[in-house]
C-alpha cells in the first residue's frame, strides 16, 4: 500500500471518508504556492479543502512541515478560503494537538479502512499489480522442525517479532526500497531458542494489531546495528547503536491485506497464542499447532 494508493481512494471516493461534506474533487496532485499538494477538494459550501496524505505514523519532520505550509498559504492567500485536513494511518496524540491547534483537522485512516474501502470499490493496489516486483516466493506450510504431530509444540521455529507503531514506524521500514527485502529486529526474549533458518512474523501493535509480513530468520540472535535506512523509522528516543538482533528476510508483506488481531482472537484454536495473552514484549513464540492454523490465512 502507498500513499498514491491512499490518495486515490480518498479522491475518488471522498464521502467514503467525509460523509455528508459534499467534497467534489477539483484535481490531485495539485500545485499552489510552488508545492504540489495531494488532493484539492471543494465543500457543498465552496470552500476549498486541501488534503494532505501521510502513510504509517505521522512524524514530527511531516507535522512541522505541514504546518509551516499551511500557515504560508493563509497568509498569501487572504481573499480564498482554504481549510487543511491531514490524513494518516497512525497520529500521535501529541501531533494531533498540535496541528489541530492551529486549524488544521485530523483524520486516522487505518489499514483496515482503507483496505474495506479497496475491496468495496474493486480497487487494485499498485503494489499488488502484476508489473510490481515481488520478492520470491517460498513455500512456507512447513517451516524447518515442523511435524505433523499434535503433540510436538516444545520444538518451535516460528516467531512473532512485535513492533509499536508509537515508537517504530512498521508500515514504512516494511515498504522502503532502500531497506528492501532484508531488515533487523530487536530480540530481547528468547535469545538462546531463536536460530538462523527459523521463520518470523511481523506483528504491529496497536489499535490495528496483527501480522504484516513474514519473514526467513537470516542469523542467530548476536549483537549488531541497523542498516542507516532502517534507523529513521525509529521515533522519539533511539535504540542503541548496536543490540541484540536478528537480520531477517522478508518473504511476503501483507500490508495491504494485514491478518488482523480481532480476526485471531475469533478462531478457537489460537485462543493459547502467546502474542494474543501476552502483548508486552518484542519476541513471542508460536506453537506449531498454532501455524497450522496461521499459515492458512498467509
Amino acid at each position: 500500500m502507498l500513499e498514491k494508493d491512499i490518495e486515490n481512494l480518498i479522491a475518488e471516493h471522498p464521502d467514503d471518508i467525509f460523509p455528508g461534506e459534499g467534497f467534489k474533487l477539483i484535481d490531485q496532485q495539485y500545485a499552489i504556492e510552488g508545492k504540489r499538494i495531494d488532493i484539492l477538494f471543494e465543500d457543498k459550501l465552496g470552500r476549498k479543502i486541501i488534503v494532505e496524505v501521510k502513510r504509517g505514523i505521522l512524524n514530527r519532520e511531516a507535522s512541522g512541515q505541514i504546518a509551516e505550509y499551511y500557515g504560508l498559504l493563509k497568509n498569501k492567500n487572504l481573499n480564498t478560503f482554504y481549510e487543511m485536513i491531514l490524513c494518516a494511518n497512525v497520529i500521535p496524540k501529541e501531533r494531533r494537538l498540535f496541528l489541530e491547534n492551529i486549524g488544521i483537522e485530523c483524520k486516522e485512516l487505518g489499514i483496515s479502512i482503507i483496505s474495506e474501502l479497496a475491496k468495496k470499490y474493486d480497487y487494485t493496489f499498485i503494489d499488488d499489480r502484476a508489473s510490481f516486483t515481488r520478492p520470491v516466493p517460498l513455500k512456507i506450510e512447513k517451516p524447518p522442525g515442523l511435524t505433523t504431530c499434535s503433540d510436538d509444540d516444545e520444538d518451535i521455529s516460528i516467531w512473532v517479532f512485535q513492533g509499536n507503531p508509537q515508537r517504530y514506524d512498521v508500515l514504512n521500514a516494511l515498504s522502503d526500497n532502500d531497506i528492501g527485502n532484508h531488515i533487523h529486529w530487536l530480540v530481547n526474549q528468547h535469545r538462546k531458542k531463536i536460530k538462523k533458518g527459523h521463520f518470523g512474523v511481523i506483528w504491529m501493535s496497536g489499535a490495528e494489531a496483527g501480522i504484516y509480513a513474514l519473514t526467513r530468520i537470516e542469523s542467530n540472535p548476536s549483537l549488531m546495528s541497523e542498516f542507516p535506512a532502517e534507523k529513521k523509522y525509529w521515533l522519539g528516543s533511539y535504540e542503541k547503536e548496536e543490540s541484540i538482533r536478528v537480520e531477517m528476510t522478508i518473504l511476503k508483506r501483507l500490508i495491504n491485506k494485514p491478518i488482523l488481531k480481532k480476526e485471531l482472537l475469533k478462531i478457537p484454536g489460537l485462543c493459547t497464542l502467546s502474542i494474543l495473552k501476552y502483548f508486552q514484549g518484542t519476541n513471542f513464540p508460536v506453537r506449531n499447532s498454532e501455524w497450522r492454523i496461521i499459515s492458512q490465512l498467509i
